[in-house]
């Protein structure tokens, strides 16, 4: 399903019940509760009712009428039952290969999902009752993740493989699309504002002189050891390497408006002036192939499923008798 706020039963979630708010948030609670029923959709035998679909995304489908009236209302309804057909589908081929889900697996997965949160099961029923989902759907809606999550196992899985090249394509994308933060090696004079001076016109003159003499092919370390009023004469200049951002706002700008040889103008603060040098600017170095490797392969696995979890439910829509009851 397209819309992120209709996704509550997608492929994989129960992967990642690790709490009990998430796994409350596998439900949309109906926002039409003077729904009339009726037939949304058949797929071979199965019937999916229009209830069933706002039980999954009732939020999605009643913001959906909010930003674009009954039109808008409709189509996040098929989307929505996209979903449940696809999920029929899914529960369907995994009873023919006899992994449905049992009782036992069922009861295994609430204790697990209760243990997590530190309640007992009848705890844990009573927190999701009050959260205004029926503790039969809630069972009803595990057991389908929990076939999912087979059909992803026994079905989806096997067909993938990931090769080298694959995670060496998909690192030079990231690369290629990553906005590496810059980083200067930077020299500074710094001229204070005295006491006696009131209007800045001492320590004013005096940047603008030594930026004359640098302008005018002086070496920047020779005038900031002549010059400089802080720290930095005594260093050759030097002020450090900084990366884009982590200088107060006036000096930041000024410094990464530069490149590598280049010096500022004179850049006023509440204690003084800077006069700024760029030894060097650099863009940090992408990330290492070895070093992304394994979040390249789970990134990459994840679209695989995607991808063919997708082109299965494409082929299998087309073999089934599927009959969509609501018009568009």
């Amino acid at each position: 399903m397209r819309g992120s706020a209709a996704r509550p039963g997608a492929a994989g979630i129960v992967g990642r019940l690790g709490g009990l708010i998430l796994a409350l948030a596998l439900f949309a609670r109906p926002a039409a509760a003077a729904l009339v029923d009726r037939v949304a959709a058949v797929v071979d035998q199965d019937v999916i009712t229009l209830s069933e679909v706002y039980e999954l995304g009732g939020d999605y489908i009643e913001q959906a009428a909010e930003a674009a009236g009954p039109r808008g209302r409709r189509k996040a309804e098929l989307e929505v039952l996209d979903t449940l057909i696809q999920r029929a589908l899914i529960s369907q081929e995994v009873k023919r290969l006899g992994l449905d889900v049992t009782e036992q697996e069922l009861d295994r997965t609430i204790d697990d999902i209760a243990r997590r949160n530190g309640l007992d099961r009848e705890n844990l029923r009573t927190e999701v009752e009050v959260s205004g989902i029926p503790w039969a759907q809630y069972r009803e809606e595990l057991r389908e993740n929990l076939r999912q999550m087979k059909f992803t196992q026994a079905v989806i899985r096997p067909r993938i493989t990931v090769d080298e090249d694959e995670l060496k394509d998909a690192w030079r994308r990231k690369v290629r699309e990553a906005e590496l933060p810059r980083e200067a090696d930077l020299g500074a004079i710094f001229i204070a504002f005295g006491p006696d001076d009131p209007d800045h016109a001492r320590a004013r003159a005096r940047a603008e002189a030594a930026l004359a003499r640098i302008r005018a092919g002086e070496p920047f370390e020779q005038v900031a050891a002549e010059v400089d009023e802080g720290p930095y004469g005594a260093q050759g200049g030097h002020m450090g390497t900084y990366k884009e951002g982590e200088l107060v706002g006036a000096l930041d700008r000024a410094a990464f408006a530069l490149e590598s040889g280049q010096t500022s103008d004179p850049v006023e603060t509440p204690q003084g002036i800077f006069i700024l040098h760029v030894f060097e600017m650099r863009t940090e170095a992408a990330p290492s192939f070895e070093s992304m490797r394994d979040q390249l392969f789970q990134e990459v696995y994840a679209a695989r499923i995607d991808e063919e979890i997708q082109e299965w439910t494409a082929r299998a829509r087309r073999q089934a008798a599927v009959v969509i009851k609501l018009e568009e």
